[in-house]
């Protein structure tokens, strides 16, 4: 017998992922800093990246659902009408974060790593014949 959802629809839970939106980005973090030769204590303001986490926070804290990972993972396929919003709210918290960390809003090794991005690096070194190459992709190689 199916339960009752908290979230009626997807509709719904977009409003709610807006209002969650609007908040962070409406109330930074405050840091910390001295400025001038006098060090006189200031507050900046940094603005807060969306995340998953940070909306069922938000959810939690109004009364609204306590865990949304039953929606993302439409749980027994209760949630499939909630699929579309749910990879749209993912596309925006992504953007979000990538778009912040690509113009240094964000801290960029945090975000990549968040989102599963990495630098390669290619560090192949050939022994053989006494000479060692060191070669960093885009430049010749040079030999010491």
């Amino acid at each position: 017998m199916p339960t009752e959802k908290n979230i009626k629809t997807p509709e719904e839970l977009y409003i709610y992922f807006e209002a969650y939106k609007t908040e962070a980005k409406n109330n930074p973090y405050l840091k910390h800093v001295f400025v001038g030769k006098d060090g006189n204590s200031k507050y900046q303001e940094l603005e807060k990246p969306l995340t998953w986490n940070g909306f069922e926070i938000w959810l939690r804290k109004n009364g609204i659902i306590s865990r949304l990972e039953h929606y993302k993972a439409n749980l027994d396929g209760r949630y499939s009408e909630y699929m579309d919003i749910i990879r749209a709210i993912d596309l925006e918290i992504y953007n979000d974060k990538y778009s912040g960390a690509a113009v240094g809003v964000y801290h960029n090794n945090i975000i990549a790593r968040d989102l599963g991005l990495s630098e390669k690096v290619d560090n192949k070194h050939d022994f053989s014949g006494g000479n060692v190459t060191f070669k960093v992709e885009g430049e010749e190689p040079e030999e010491q």
